[in-house]
């Protein structure tokens, strides 16, 4: 069994004078999305049946949180900021609460149509749960 990797590498810059280019992600995907969301507000908090996901922090910072779907499984959470890179696999709960005014870009494995992403989608309440209420006020600048 591969291993789960959370954090991913973008690809090489090239450079010249005109400036730059940097390749953000080579793997297949069939749609990309573009994401803005404001300081203090909460996105994902379900779990997707067979979608998989890659996103690209363009500005911000995210309090992302995720875990396995079997039981008793850790939560984990990490913060992702401008230039991360980031992974979702399929049956994976997660949730993002962020921090800033955050601009992403996220890369999908499976059609987005608000149809097919329903369809996916098993939505949850993972905001409620006071080790989630814990951390998030430890983020939270009084």
């Amino acid at each position: 069994m591969k291993k789960f990797i959370f954090k991913h590498k973008t690809g090489k810059i090239y450079k010249d004078k005109r400036g730059y280019l940097l390749n953000i992600l080579d793997k297949g995907f069939s749609s990309c999305i573009e994401i803005y969301s404001k300081k203090k507000t909460i996105r994902a908090n379900h779990y997707h049946k067979k979608d998989e996901h890659f996103a690209y922090i363009l500005k911000g910072k995210i309090l992302f949180f995720y875990r396995d779907r079997k039981k008793n499984s850790k939560l984990n959470y990490k913060i992702v900021k401008k230039g991360d890179l980031f992974f979702t696999t399929y049956k994976q709960d997660h949730m993002a609460y962020f921090l800033e005014n955050t601009h992403f870009l996220a890369f999908s494995s499976r059609k987005r149509s608000k149809f097919d992403y329903e369809k996916d989608l098993v939505r949850l309440n993972m905001h409620k749960e006071t080790q989630i209420k814990k951390i998030i006020s430890k983020y939270i600048k009084v």
